[in-house]
């Protein structure tokens, strides 16, 4: 915890050296401004210098300040960022610019101009889906053939690099380039004052002891729900639930916190479908059981209640709820006390597990980038310069100190960014990528019998991406 404080003390002091530059022109800051982050990472920087170069990025609509914020605001995190800008432009003579995407969805804006040889963008940051349809067209850049990216180094993901190398390529990439993919890592987070009301112990001992399972999560949900108005019905307009979840959160994670994946490597590192087990239809069993009860309520994004999982929640009317990590930037005028956790593990066997919801970006770089070393050694100084700044103003600032509301939290949040996992046939839009979203929709939640009738395409699925992948090879 020390070693975060630091590094949250760094961030804090990065962010500050640059406060006297909102005016001033890329290249005009001082060298001291970076010399404390030169300091760490400095033997694993390129030390080329491309002056003048205009290094252009690709953001999704609404996402600008994620990654290029034009000045710095009151957000920490934001100005962290441009902070990181501003020391990765001063260490190589260049300027940074983005350009804004068409939507915040699944965009392929830059395909057409890169399958036709532009050189428009050295970076693109894509929702999920589409950084692979870039990918298996043939549009993004091996990462494995760049040599300033050090895909070994800690401000990349390593699970990534293992889900999604296939034949030895890589053409995504995720880590500290980006806030977005940790802060789209999904939880619970669960009403302390609901646990005092009933006399219960808040779960976080039971987390770090690693027996927080299934198990135990199912009889405190039980035991949360109340019948406020007496009416013999529960309603989520007026009584109260153990559990509420959409369809796009907690129907998702189940798989992954039972140790399960859609695709996964064989022995030969070939990628193969992998979903359907025993052990997958007991989980979605018991799952489903439990979100079928009471005691649970399902707010459907596109149902007539699709808007009452977070009021709900911050009402105090739900003891826990599943949500995404930057959720909790929605809990800030919270009145009941809350915590995050980590999902439970489906058995006492499993490890804590979540994912991170394919709604957020993957980086990729396009093939037609004129010098791929340049543009590698520049994405490799944004995630080192971002995992010792903007990640920390993220995690250890933003979410330790400014939304979570004890110390206990601080070591979920720890427990949960160790445990993200990535899922190729989860990101890249199989047949059977959103299983438990489906079965949360349908009217029946057999597993057995939806994995039947999407076998066949999912098959021709995984054989069209494989080909893909090889061609590509």
């Amino acid at each position: 915890m020390l070693k975060r404080l630091i590094i949250a003390c760094l961030a804090i002091c990065v962010t500050l050296s640059f406060s006297s530059c909102k005016e001033e022109k890329p290249g005009d800051i001082t060298q001291t401004s970076v010399t404390e982050l030169d300091e760490i990472y400095e033997s694993a920087l390129s030390d080329e210098r491309y002056d003048g170069y205009n290094f252009r990025m690709l953001v999704r609509q609404t996402k600008l300040n994620t990654q290029c914020p034009a000045e710095q605001t009151s957000e920490l995190v934001e100005d962290a960022t441009y902070a990181r800008n501003k020391a990765v432009e001063e260490r190589f003579g260049i300027r940074i610019t983005a350009t804004e995407s068409s939507n915040s969805n699944y965009e392929t804006d830059a395909l057409t101009s890169i399958l036709a040889g532009d050189d428009a963008y050295d970076l693109v940051f894509a929702h999920t889906g589409a950084a692979f349809s870039y990918a298996v067209q043939g549009a993004s850049y091996d990462i494995n053939e760049i040599e300033a990216i050090d895909i070994d180094k800690p401000w990349w993901s390593q699970d990534l690099k293992s889900a999604c190398s296939v034949n030895d390529h890589l053409y995504v990439l995720d880590g500290d380039i980006s806030p977005e993919g940790f802060g789209h890592a999904m939880c619970l987070y669960f009403n302390k004052n609901i646990f005092d009301e009933l006399g219960i112990d808040y779960p976080y001992d039971m987390v770090l002891e690693g027996e927080w399972t299934f198990d135990e999560f199912e009889e405190l949900v039980k035991q949360g729900v109340k019948d406020v108005n007496g009416d013999g019905v529960i309603t989520p307009d007026a009584d109260r639930y153990g559990f509420t979840t959409s369809e796009w959160s907690a129907p998702i994670n189940i798989l992954y916190a039972g140790g399960q994946r859609v695709y996964s490597k064989n022995e030969d590192g070939e990628i193969e479908l992998s979903l359907y087990s025993s052990k997958t239809a007991d989980l979605f069993d018991d799952f489903f059981s439990l979100l079928d009860d009471e005691a649970s309520f399902l707010a459907i994004s596109e149902g007539e209640n699709k808007s009452l999982v977070k009021p709900s929640f911050t009402a105090g009317n739900v003891m826990f709820v599943a949500a995404g990590l930057t959720d909790a930037r929605w809990m800030r005028s919270m009145e009941d006390d809350f915590g995050i956790l980590p999902y439970p593990k489906y058995e006492y066997e499993d490890n804590y597990t979540t994912t991170v919801n394919a709604g957020a970006p993957l980086a990729l770089i396009p093939v037609t980038v004129t010098d791929p070393e340049r543009t590698g050694a520049i994405v490799e100084a944004l995630g080192a310069y971002g995992a010792k700044g903007v990640i920390p103003a993220f995690y250890d600032i933003t979410l330790k100190t400014k939304f979570s509301r004890d110390n206990e939290s601080e070591e979920m949040l720890d427990i949960i960014k160790d445990s993200i996992i990535y899922d190729l046939g989860y990101m890249s839009g199989n047949a059977l990528a959103y299983v438990g979203r489906d079965l949360a929709l349908a009217e029946s939640h057999d597993f057995a019998s939806y994995y039947a009738g999407k076998e066949s395409t999912a098959l021709w699925n995984l054989k069209e991406f494989n080909t893909a992948y090889a061609k590509l090879g």
